[in-house]
């Protein structure tokens, strides 16, 4: 299933895949939010497949196409926690200062995925998105 919405006449998104349990107003209304939220202006797919247990989710970020992918059998709500840090990832990536994964501002990083500073972004953002969204 592909579904398309536009918002503001600025952002296209699709998704793939989505899970029955999923209303995708719901996803609808994530991807508005976490757009305005970030200030966002890309073209984006979201996609869901089946991942490996500890994964819940990446971002591939290119100029010219932007894909969020989540694993299918996440609840509804970690599907938009996910979904949220996700999007942080990209403003990361289109501001320049995800310049690939290890490469932070220049800076290379090997270490714990708990230190990493764009992980550490993400992960506190969601959070305050998750508040502001409110109850799913």
């Amino acid at each position: 299933m592909i579904a398309e919405s536009v918002y503001d006449l600025l952002m296209i998104y699709e998704v793939e895949n989505i899970p029955k349990k999923v209303p995708l107003d719901l996803l609808d209304r994530a991807v508005s939010f976490a757009s305005e939220f970030l200030a966002l202006d890309v073209d984006l797919l979201v996609s869901f497949e089946s991942m490996k247990t500890h994964q819940c989710g990446f971002c591939d970020y290119d100029e010219d196409e932007v894909v969020i992918t989540i694993a299918k059998r996440l609840s509804v709500r970690e599907i938009i926690v996910t979904l949220f840090h996700e999007m942080v990832h990209v403003k990361q990536y289109s501001e320049g200062r995800l310049e690939q994964i290890g490469v932070w501002l220049g800076q290379k990083y090997d270490c714990d995925y708990a230190d990493l500073p764009w992980e550490i972004e993400a992960h506190e953002t969601e959070k305050v998105m998750m508040e502001k969204f409110g109850d799913l």
